[in-house]
């Protein structure tokens, strides 16, 4: 059997071939990814450092919208108090009393209207009183000695000169003393009434009590 040679075999320098050949690989791959290839328009192939001939677009630019200014802060200015100020003063005409103008009051849709004491304005008033009608009426006799005593209830119209019309009786008690409250009705003087701001006629009532002193 023949012996080979040592320096023969080249089984022994596998491994180095193998980390050689993976080195160039590398190295190869390196130089790759490195180049930049650039389309050659008069050739028709890529080749490295050639920029390619290809029209650029013209974009414009993107302007961001201008943001607003900010306010500026407000400053109080001091006014001194020893500034005098200026005010127009207003002139109003001046008015007597005889010049002001005071509108007449509407006159009443029906002047004979004849109104109740409910809901009137302003009620007429017996001048002096219910002390001025007693003194008007006399006690009489027959009803003295007859004993009899109670109220007498008569109704009658203040008109617009405040004078008493159309008095009668609603309820008496007889002897003379009914006929004496309406003789002494008629006598009184009354101030009138006043509705809307016109004097008008207005229907009223009275009491008149006879009482005998023991």
């Amino acid at each position: 059997m023949v012996k080979k040679n040592p320096k023969a075999d080249l089984r022994s320098f596998h491994t180095i071939f193998m980390q050689l050949g993976i080195i160039l690989v590398l190295i190869f791959l390196i130089a790759a990814t490195k180049t930049e290839f650039r389309y050659d328009t008069g050739s028709g192939h890529l080749k490295p450092g050639i920029t390619p001939d290809v029209p650029l677009v013209n974009t414009p630019p993107v302007i961001p919208p201008e943001k607003p200014a900010p306010l500026k802060p407000m400053v109080a200015i001091e006014v001194p108090n020893d500034t005098p100020l200026e005010v127009d003063i207003i002139e109003f005409p001046e008015f007597e009393l005889g010049d002001a103008i005071v509108p007449p009051p509407d006159p009443p849709d029906n002047p004979n209207e004849i109104f109740n004491t409910f809901g009137i304005e302003v009620l007429p008033e017996m001048k002096g009183g219910l002390q001025k009608l007693y003194s008007e009426i006399i006690y009489p006799e027959k009803a003295r000695a007859a004993g009899i005593q109670g109220r007498v209830y008569i109704e009658f119209i203040v008109n617009k000169d405040g004078k008493v019309e159309e008095p009668r009786l609603i309820r008496g008690i007889g002897g003379g003393c009914d006929e004496e409250v309406l003789k002494a009705i008629k006598l009184m003087r009354f101030t009138p009434g006043v509705q809307n701001g016109n004097l008008v006629n207005v229907r009223m009532s009275q009491v008149v009590v006879f009482k005998m002193n023991n």
